[in-house]
């Protein structure tokens, strides 16, 4: 068990189960962050890692340059699995609703 803050967690098998499966490092080296939102960059990582997507160097958004996920989020897009929050932004810093969850999830299994 990495993460300081999440014993006795509900879900902390589950969190275990994806650092180990290498699908999160947490928010930090020693803390998960079980209780806060996940933002639409980390729900690209997190479906990047846990789908082996293939990388991608095609930059389709004006608002990831420079972003510590802009490779997952690149990725993502070339999958097919994202057009963005506009047609040219993806919006990586807000937080994913549950019915953008369902459709990522989706297009992500269907892919």
């Amino acid at each position: 068990n990495p993460f300081t803050d999440d014993d006795g967690h509900d879900l902390e098998a589950e969190i275990s189960v994806l650092w180990a499966s290498g699908i999160t490092s947490g928010c930090t080296p020693t803390q998960f962050c079980p209780e806060r939102a996940v933002t639409r960059a980390e729900m690209a990582a997190f479906l990047v890692r846990g789908f082996g997507l293939a990388a991608s160097d095609t930059d389709s958004f004006t608002d990831d340059d420079q972003h510590f996920f802009e490779s997952e989020i690149s990725a993502l897009w070339a999958s097919g699995i994202t057009s963005g929050c506009t047609p040219t932004q993806f919006c990586p810093e807000r937080a994913v609703t549950r019915a953008e969850m369902a459709a990522f999830l989706i297009r992500s299994l269907s892919g």
